[in-house]
């Protein structure tokens, strides 16, 4: 192994900042995309939310959609914060989001600030783990929630084989994380921390090929540290010559996980 995970995903977030949100505000299932489906059981007027790990400030801008008109001070106020430099560039850019570059092991806030703490795709990669959930507990108030999302191997369709079976077989590698897909004992992780876990549930998310952009976007967009490029060249290759003369494309299932907790 010549790489390194910190070094690894700094570089990552540099050379391509934004293109996670890129491909997940185009994954839906049924009317709902992964932002949305995170904020939901948190989303409300005048809450104090906490972004961690919020990229290019997708969730703040699914927030700021909340706003009412005729009453601006219901917009909850949301603050993100992101060891990339330049992921938080693009949030401000993207959705003039009120960001902070800090680690989530060391939250620079007020021990019970927050309302709630969001967590987009990001558990799987902030090392230690258990740091992290612990800072999450001290700045929320008691009874705060964290809703956070991370990778799911289900649910899967049969038809989702014929797609991810081939594709992986190309890249040789499935996509990989620091904490490991599926982040086995989260919930006694989180009950450790000080939180109840009132909810972990899995949807199939869908993102449609249908160019060869939109297949560079779905390969460039996955954590692949032992993928060379002639590997995701040849996978980006194939799902476009299956889109071809589809006039639908093809879809490529994104199965995500997501955990509800309170704080005690």
């Amino acid at each position: 192994m010549t790489w390194e995970w910190p070094g690894y995903l700094d570089e990552f977030h540099a050379r391509h900042a934004g293109r996670t949100e890129d491909l997940l505000a185009r994954c839906t299932a049924g009317d709902l995309t992964p932002y949305g489906w995170v904020l939901r059981p948190v989303a409300g007027r005048g809450r104090r939310v906490l972004d961690v790990a919020c990229g290019s400030g997708a969730v703040a801008g699914e927030l700021h959609l909340e706003d009412a008109p005729d009453e601006p001070s219901g917009k909850p106020l949301v603050v993100g914060i992101d060891r990339s430099l330049a992921e938080l560039r693009a949030a401000r850019d993207r959705h003039h989001a009120q960001v902070l570059c800090a680690d989530a092991t060391r939250l620079p806030f007020e021990t019970g600030s927050f309302d709630a703490v969001v967590c987009s795709m990001g558990l799987m990669v902030i090392q230690p783990i258990e740091e992290a959930l612990a800072e999450a507990a001290r700045v929320l108030r008691s009874g705060g929630m964290l809703s956070a999302t991370v990778a799911s191997a289900v649910p899967l369709r049969p038809s989702d084989v014929l797609v991810l079976g081939p594709l992986t077989a190309r890249l040789r590698t499935p996509p990989r994380f620091p904490g490991g897909a599926e982040l086995t004992g989260l919930g006694g992780l989180l009950e450790r921390a000080g939180f109840d876990v009132l909810e972990d549930g899995r949807e199939r998310f869908a993102f449609r090929v249908r160019s060869a952009d939109d297949a560079a976007l779905l390969v460039d967009a996955l954590y692949l540290p032992d993928a060379p490029d002639e590997r995701r060249e040849a996978a980006a290759g194939w799902l476009t010559e299956r889109a071809e003369g589809r006039a639908e494309g093809i879809e490529v299932a994104i199965p995500i996980r997501r955990v509800l907790a309170m704080r005690h």
